[in-house]
């Protein structure tokens, strides 16, 4: 389709046109150049007046050689301007499906061409997302998360919001968009593992534990929530040198009560009691291992988690996971930061303690294989250190004019055409960047799996409150047939299940009987007992746990279980520490001893007493806490 010709001053750069059919902006062109060749080239502003309409256009330039090249020597005047045509732009900007990518969209106002970005360039040169909130940054990053998935791509997630679990499931309220885009509804149970540090708001997810092991002075410093005067940090430095320069939450504790009287040590010791009790760190720690799996994604939820909590397991994290990529003990894996502004804030903004070895990784990830991804709504606000180290980035709709200054800066490529369009940009639509030499205006599909991150309509939500029938729901309850029935449900529904099954599948309900205990170790938690093989349950979903069928314990006074519950608190230990803590006659204890110890509840070794590997269970049953809601049917 000829739109016109090119008409006054031409350059190897632009060129404009009279308009003898309909043109739009940011429409794409192409025209033969005098030496045989076709040139692609863009509208970026249309002027009509009361005779003409005028296209200007930059040129992006022509396919040679599996490249794509500038022009040398202008257009010649009064040259036809085409509509360009698919295969012209695919083949000049490259667009091809290659192997290793991901499924991004369709090019803005073609339908035919889909837009890929390729998996290793994201590895290793890491990509930005920049919005503003509601126009789609988490759809986006979502659509990259699933093809990482599709490609076996291991990725660790940092979720301040919780909304990424819903990635298990398929978006069927999206099913006939995604036939669009040439997709079908799909959800990925088995490749997603959530995890979090505080399991009592975030039941759904495994525990997170922090290595406790080995902390080095400066790695505590970083781990501390609160900032340490001159005097603290003398303490601290003095007290791990004793400890050779290496130590655990417990041992220095220990160290600074046995140390020299002085005004910071007591304050030292109250804020690492502090850490201590928030059952971040632990000798039994989550492994990188667990976290970085083929084919998985790991979600680090964090919503509700206070700010200097999650930045501390933020650093902790990240920092372990780097060092096991640099030693080559965990595969390459991809980083998906969300609201970036929070974690590694531009400098004027303040420092957190995840900033430095977040500033690493954008700099040196990629000689390791451990790409990033940084999302935020706050362009303006996020270290510019990491912004600049992002080869690829897509741009949704941004109207702060700090941010678009921030935006304008850190992206190459970025015109006055463009950046004045990103204030324009309709929700769904990304400038991208970084996938070929030119920004392209990008429709992004939607998810195959649902998508958690959307907005709560507090109005229809009330509105569906007040049609509630209290009296009808009443008398519906006192009609129902058998007992009110406490029940732990699964976290898939039936309803789920069959969504999400190709297959036609019988499904059946079973009950198993379990009682549900309180445990108060100076932090109060649940353990659930399955009654039918008495066994610990650790995993509601599979009922695996720790078996109590092999203790075979004798009955003991009540005498002998609290000299039992002080010696499981000790651990090991020699008979003169416990009697210290007993109360009761050397004699007397020596005695109560011998008597747990014949009857299995303490082992000797050598000259110390511990407690009996059966029983070990007793003493870390913590790890075994039960987060799971109860409720009633």
């Amino acid at each position: 389709m000829i739109l016109g010709r090119i008409i006054g001053k031409v350059t190897t750069n632009s060129f404009k046109f009279v308009v003898s059919d309909n043109a739009k902006k940011f429409e794409y062109v192409q025209v033969m150049h005098k030496d045989g060749y076709y040139v692609l080239a863009q509208v970026v502003e249309v002027e009509k007046d009361d005779n003409n309409s005028i296209a200007y256009c930059n040129i992006l330039g022509y396919k040679k050689d599996g490249r794509l090249k500038n022009l040398r020597t202008p257009l010649e005047p009064n040259s036809e301007v085409l509509k360009a045509q698919d295969e012209v732009i695919r083949d000049t900007l490259g667009l091809e499906e290659r192997k290793n990518t991901a499924y991004i969209g369709k090019l803005e106002g073609r339908e035919k061409l889909n837009v890929y970005l390729d998996l290793n360039k994201l590895l290793t040169r890491h990509v930005v997302i920049m919005a503003k909130s509601g126009m789609g940054k988490s759809v986006l990053a979502g659509d990259i998360v699933e093809d990482l998935i599709e490609n076996k791509v291991p990725v660790v997630i940092l979720d301040p919001h919780g909304e990424y679990g819903a990635l298990r499931y398929p978006n069927a309220k999206d099913k006939d968009l995604l036939e669009k885009f040439g997709l079908q509804p799909k959800g990925y149970l088995k490749h997603v593992q959530e995890f979090t540090p505080d399991p009592s708001i975030n039941p759904e997810a495994k525990p997170l534990k922090l290595n406790n092991k080995d902390l080095t002075a400066t790695e505590l410093l970083h781990l501390l929530p609160a900032k340490l005067s001159n005097s603290q940090k003398g303490t601290l430095y003095s007290a791990m040198k004793n400890l050779g320069k290496t130590a655990d939450f417990s041992e220095l504790i220990f160290e600074l009560e046995t140390s020299e009287e002085n005004s910071s040590k007591w304050t030292l010791i109250n804020i690492l009691e502090y850490v201590k009790k928030l059952n971040l760190f632990s000798e039994n720690y989550t492994l990188p291992a667990e976290l970085v799996r083929t084919g998985m994604v790991s979600i680090i939820n964090l919503k509700g988690v206070a700010p200097e909590i999650s930045d501390v397991v933020v650093y902790k994290l990240v920092s372990d996971l780097f060092n096991e990529r640099k030693k080559g003990n965990i595969p390459p894996f991809f980083l998906l930061l969300e609201e970036a502004h929070n974690f590694c804030p531009e400098r004027a903004f303040g420092e957190t303690k995840a900033s430095p070895v977040l500033r690493q990784i954008a700099a040196e990830g990629r000689k390791f294989g451990l790409g990033m991804g940084v999302v935020s709504q706050r362009p303006s606000r996020v270290d510019k250190s990491v912004l600049s180290q992002a080869s690829t980035q897509f741009i949704l709709k941004v109207t702060n004019p700090n941010d678009l200054k921030a935006i304008s800066n850190s992206v190459e490529g970025m015109t006055a055409e463009v950046e004045k369009e990103i204030k324009n940009t309709p929700i769904g639509t990304a400038l991208v960047t970084g996938i070929v030499d030119v920004p392209l205006f990008v429709n992004i599909r939607p998810r195959r799996s649902k998508h958690g991150g959307e907005a709560v309509k507090i109005f229809s939500e009330e509105k569906a409150e007040e049609q509630t029938d209290f009296m009808q729901e009443t008398k519906k309850f006192e009609d129902s047939e058998g007992e009110v029935l406490p029940v732990i449900l699964p976290k898939l529904s039936k309803k789920d299940i069959m969504l999400m099954s190709e297959d036609k599948l019988e499904l059946k309900t079973v009950l198993v009987p379990c009682v549900q205990l309180t445990c108060d170790n100076g932090k109060e938690f649940n353990i659930l007992v399955d009654l039918n093989s008495a066994k610990i349950v650790k995993d509601t979903e599979t009922m695996e746990g720790v078996s109590l069928l092999n203790l075979n314990l004798e009955d003991i006074s009540p005498q002998q279980s609290r000299i039992f519950n002080i010696a499981m608190k000790l651990k090991k230990f020699k008979p003169a520490e416990l009697f210290a803590k007993s109360g009761v006659q050397f004699s007397e204890l020596y005695d109560l001893i011998t008597i747990l110890t014949k009857k299995n509840y303490l082992e000797k070794e050598d000259e110390y007493y511990k407690i009996n590997d059966k029983l070990k269970i007793f003493t870390e049953l913590e790890e075994y806490a039960s987060y799971a809601k109860c409720e009633f049917v």
